[in-house]
């Protein structure tokens, strides 16, 4: 039932959106949306855009959470939040998309040609060693939650999609805050069947602690901003016991180790893709927002410095951000 603060911010907010609306019509028609207000997907691409896209690897996509229930105060919120700069969504709202929405943006890839191809192939083009199909797109999940099962799942194998998934391995079966994390056999039902494969997110490093006075993730603070981890020394070890128990368990329960680490809030340095590679992963994930070039690693090189960067979906992303993403012409905050 809602309640009277509820009703207060759906009118505050559909007040202001009606102003909006009126003021804005004409930008808004002028900048390509249809008669439905929805983004329209043109059939031409910018010139230069394939070409900028066959010299990079294909974009690599991050979601988080998807829904499925229509609620209308929820809608009211991200609009709110997204068009009027309100702070009316939690973190876990804004990590969150519509399944409407996501099954719109799988429905413009294979309507458009992309083609899905995994991290493992991906990585292999960056050193060199394949080269991918035209217009390829790797999409990855983090943090293991139920609806990359109940909702994702039906989807990408409709669409002949496959996706990657990274789990913070403490968590798994767990609810945690507000994310209900999905058990050891869902995880193995979805890596077994041939749409998701399931890599690591970190054992139990999803959270941050407060270091010169910014609240940083626990590895950053620790590696680069003076963290001390209880009973250690230094900052590696426990970073490396940590990614090395989650790949242990992965192991275990899933039967083959994680290739792949996505480090929490998508940061990493330098020295903590070091830790990563020594404890295992081939290469580490990241939310930087960019296009993922190959590697120019020196001759005679024993190690890979190699990261992966993700676009993440969001509440905030629009139809027109996704197709950015897609060209690699997306700049946050620009």
């Amino acid at each position: 039932m809602l309640t009277r603060r509820d009703l207060a911010i759906g009118f505050l907010i559909t007040a202001v959106a009606a102003m909006a609306f009126v003021a804005g019509m004409g930008l808004i028609v002028s900048r390509g949306f249809d008669s439905s207000g929805r983004v329209r997907f043109d059939a031409e691409t910018p010139a230069g855009v394939l070409a900028d896209q066959r010299s990079a690897g294909g974009p690599v996509l991050c979601y988080h959470y998807l829904r499925d229930k229509s609620d209308p105060l929820r809608l009211l919120r991200v609009f709110g939040y997204v068009v009027l700069s309100l702070p009316l969504l939690n973190d876990t709202e804004l990590w969150t998309t519509s399944v409407t929405e996501f099954e719109r943006q799988m429905e413009y890839l294979k309507a458009h040609g992309y083609h899905s191809v995994t991290l493992d192939e991906l990585y292999e083009w960056q050193l060199g060693q394949r080269e991918l199909p035209s217009k390829p797109i790797v999409i990855t999940f983090d943090d293991g939650e139920e609806s990359a099962y109940d909702l994702a799942l039906p989807i990408l194998s409709r669409m002949g999609f496959r996706a990657s998934l990274f789990v913070v391995t403490s968590k798994v079966g767990t609810h945690w805050d507000d994310v209900r994390c999905l058990d050891w056999d869902q995880l193995r039902e979805l890596d077994e069947s041939g749409v998701f494969r399931i890599e690591s997110h970190s054992h139990d490093m999803h959270y941050k602690v407060d270091a010169d006075g910014v609240s940083r993730p626990v590895f950053v603070a620790a590696s680069a901003h003076g963290f001390k981890f209880g009973g250690y020394a230094d900052w590696e070890q426990p970073v490396r016991n940590d990614l090395e128990r989650s790949r242990s368990e992965i192991e275990h329960y899933i039967g083959r180790a994680p290739a792949f680490l996505a480090w929490p809030y998508g940061a990493s340095t330098p020295e903590l893709d070091r830790i990563a590679q020594e404890a295992g992963f081939s290469s580490t994930c990241t939310l930087r927002a960019r296009p993922n070039a190959r590697t120019t690693m020196a001759a005679g090189s024993s190690t890979v410095p190699l990261e992966i960067s993700r676009y993440t979906i969001t509440a905030r992303t629009s139809l027109r951000v996704f197709r950015a993403m897609l060209e690699g012409t997306y700049r946050p905050n620009v």
